[in-house]
């Protein structure tokens, strides 16, 4: 009697997940295995539970994992053959088969676990950073969802423009629901980067990882105007989960080391990546928001400049989704509302909702090159942009980089430039069609045609840019 065991598991969780599963148990029988388990790790929970025993007893065992795979202390000590979805999906009896010359896995960093994370990626399989971004992207998708949702629609029935920005009152439904979706989008930074490095070092890097990425978003405590947004979560994600990483590969009293995920992990790492954040990193954050209000001040003091001032804010608005650099131009516009200049608000409100209606828009017309995950966001995006959340772009814009920012950016600063062009206002701190409905605008069918604009000239690009990273294979679709 023969067994082969197994793990599959995609970044979404749901098809690949179990297709892997499937052509490996179809390949493993031809090869002549007689018993065939396939733990599938997928969106509804994990299914076939492998134990240690099973493991240890197996005969082969195959990964076909995307995404970190849970407990992965399991396998410790033995042979395992570290393949992707893809690989196991489209030639199943090549990756077992190379089951009789891979590697003994061990839990802890060492030279050798190197070398096969080098190996596997010169052979084409994905790249373990990415893996390790698209697991923190994966368990983020939900939080962003719900958040954005929920902020969406207290605001479209519940909120009033007033001078203070969009205000819902309190004691009503929509306050609770408003106030639900803000604690969402508050635990989605934690997520993110807690859920890259779980995927890098385990359980151990959550705890520190989350505590430094709510420290990294909270302006009070890094004497700074704003956070540092989702980019700072992915910084906070892979330092904190290699931070970890390497403290496991510390010598310890045998003793000790149960105490060390519990208690000296959590308190050294959290120590040391919130240290960095609140000392190293807090004044420079500042400097680069002084030094971005004095541009966009010197530019607003010349009226010839107004064009060029809204591309530089659709840049601005859309290069971070609600982080520094997004906050400056947002903050700036909210000034000079007061100064009696609520032209450069209406630049602002133009431009917020162009990257969440680009990636939304981009992927319900052209859906069948996005992947699942990217999918599940595209209506809520959608949403999102129409109340001015421009943080509903977050999750295509992380797990799509290359494609998403590109069209997210031109199409922000040709809507803030529309916006300049067409000499739009806006009296409320926010933006979005929200506010033109609601009477915020000068003029609500030029202040559409912006946004329309900008979206249009977003959605072509990112068309373009995904189709032919789809012809040539490198669009993740899972």
């Amino acid at each position: 009697m023969t067994t082969l065991v197994g793990v599959t598991k995609c970044p979404v969780g749901i098809a690949h997940t179990y297709m892997a599963a499937e052509k490996l148990e179809q390949a493993a029988k031809k090869l002549g295995y007689d018993t065939v388990k396939i733990e599938t790790e997928g969106a509804s929970g994990t299914e076939n539970t492998l134990t240690r025993e099973e493991i240890v007893n197996a005969d082969a065992i195959v990964f076909g994992a995307d995404v970190a795979v849970d407990d992965i202390e399991r396998f410790d000590g033995q042979k395992v053959v570290f393949g992707d979805t893809t690989s196991a999906i489209k030639d199943a009896k090549s990756l077992i088969e190379q089951y009789e010359n891979a590697p003994v896995y061990h839990t802890k960093a060492n030279a050798q676990e190197e070398e096969t994370e080098k190996s596997e990626t010169s052979k084409g399989q994905q790249n373990p950073l990415v893996k390790q971004l698209l697991n923190g992207v994966s368990h983020m998708i939900p939080f962003v969802v719900v958040g954005g949702l929920f902020i969406a629609l207290s605001i479209a029935f519940g909120g009033h423009p007033t001078s203070s920005g969009m205000v819902i009152p309190k004691g009503t439904v929509w306050s609770a629901m408003n106030q639900v979706g803000t604690l969402g989008f508050t635990l989605m930074i934690p997520i993110l980067a807690g859920y890259i490095a779980d995927a890098i070092a385990g359980r151990a890097a959550l705890a520190p990882v989350m505590i430094s990425a709510l420290v990294s978003n909270s302006p009070d405590i890094l004497g700074t105007k704003a956070g540092t947004g989702f980019l700072g979560a992915i910084l906070i994600g892979f330092a904190g989960g290699y931070l970890v990483k390497w403290i496991n590969t510390w010598k310890i009293p045998k003793d000790l080391r149960p105490i060390m995920p519990i208690f000296v992990i959590p308190l050294l790492g959290t120590a040391i990546l919130s240290g960095a954040f609140i000392y190293l990193l807090g004044g420079p954050i500042s400097w680069l928001m002084t030094a971005l209000e004095a541009m966009l001040k010197s530019l607003s003091a010349n009226p010839s400049t107004s064009i060029l001032l809204g591309g530089i804010i659709g840049l601005m608005v859309a290069s971070d989704m609600g982080g520094p650099i997004n906050k400056v131009a947002f903050l700036f516009g909210v000034a000079s509302i007061t100064a009696n200049t609520p032209q450069i608000m209406g630049m602002v409100a133009c431009c917020v909702a162009v990257p969440p209606l680009t990636v939304g828009i981009s992927t319900l017309i052209n859906g069948k090159n996005y992947s699942k995950d990217e999918k599940s966001a595209a209506l809520p995006a959608v949403l999102m942009g129409l109340i001015g959340i421009t943080e509903g772009t977050i999750p295509s814009a992380t797990a799509n980089p290359k494609r998403v920012f590109p069209s997210i950016l031109i199409g922000s600063a040709v809507a803030g430039a529309m916006g300049a062009i067409f000499k739009i206002t806006d009296v409320v701190p926010h933006g979005g069609p929200i506010v033109g409905v609601l009477g915020a605008t000068n003029n609500l069918l030029l202040f559409l045609l912006a946004i329309v604009i900008g979206v249009t000239a977003g959605v072509v690009v990112m068309t373009v840019l995904q189709n032919r990273a789809v012809k040539k294979g490198k669009a993740n679709l899972d």
